[in-house]
């Protein structure tokens, strides 16, 4: 358990993401755990083990995202990005039927070491990358509060979309019917999908400029840009963006108005993102 396996291709030198993972792990080996799993060495060892596999899984979604805006053929772009769709989301979630997708990113050396650390420890469902606020808002129950943002989510008539954060890796990870309806497309053809590669994202100064007021401020409001229908068409539209930070993870929340060509920008449109701003 405590070795990786001879798995993947050989490498003269290590990726500084990598090089995060095995000092995470030479930590966690030298770290005591306990039979009891509420005890406070595993928590120790938990916390270790949930950043480890953010940093392999975050490397794996790179090198997924990558291989399918650099091939050129439609099957193998939408394979890539059904790969990357795939990844389990927490270290718990890791089963053998994972290690393709792994594979092919060559990250499984570091992940099978990180499950094989998470299940000595005895662990099931202790670590929390990607979980979900627990409190809702006040005077409102947090499991109410969720039904209630998923009911917004689903059936505003306005398109919402939430995805990864960068500008080359940024894939899809939810949009509702609207986003859907807008764009002519199928959950299936952007389910994981780095936006870019889906064809949805238009490649523009633009684009890159809200990308950098998402780093530097955490959103904007109102601004217009363009996202590309189904059929080809460049259809102009009204964006605002905030980004979320849930259990240490970035991602970027956008609602997104059709627009008519010369139309007036709607005053008000820069709103429509604190619909869903997290509970709690």
């Amino acid at each position: 358990m405590r070795s990786a396996p001879a798995l993947g291709k050989a490498r003269a030198w290590t990726p500084a993401g990598e090089q995060d993972v095995w000092r995470i792990l030479q930590v966690l080996i030298d770290t005591p755990f306990e039979a009891a799993p509420a005890a406070g060495a595993n928590r120790v060892r938990y916390d270790l083990l949930d950043e480890g596999y953010r940093i392999a899984r975050q490397l794996t979604l790179e090198v997924l995202n990558s291989h399918a805006i650099k091939t050129e053929e439609p099957t193998e772009r939408l394979r890539l990005c059904r790969a990357a769709g795939s990844v389990p989301r927490t270290l718990a979630d890791v089963r053998e039927s994972s290690r393709p997708v792994f594979l092919e990113a060559d990250t499984w050396r570091m992940v099978a070491v990180l499950r094989d650390e998470f299940l000595l420890a005895g662990g099931k469902n202790h670590l929390t990358a990607v979980s979900v606020a627990k409190n809702g808002k006040p005077g409102i129950p947090a499991g109410l509060q969720k039904v209630i943002d998923e009911a917004l989510f689903e059936t505003a008539p306005v398109a919402f979309s939430v995805s990864t954060t960068g500008y080359q890796s940024s894939r899809f990870v939810s949009v509702n019917q609207s986003y859907l309806d807008l764009t002519g497309r199928s959950w299936a053809d952007l389910n994981g999908c780095e936006m870019l590669a889906s064809g949805v994202a238009v490649d523009s100064p633009g684009r890159k400029r809200r990308l950098e007021l998402l780093e530097q401020q955490g959103g904007y409001n109102s601004e217009t840009a363009e996202i590309r229908g189904v059929d080809g068409r460049v259809l102009p539209v009204l964006i605002s963006g905030k980004r979320l930070l849930v259990a240490g993870e970035a991602y970027d929340l956008e609602a997104i108005c059709a627009l008519h060509r010369n139309a007036p920008v709607p005053v008000s449109s820069g709103n429509v993102v604190r619909l869903l701003q997290p509970a709690g």
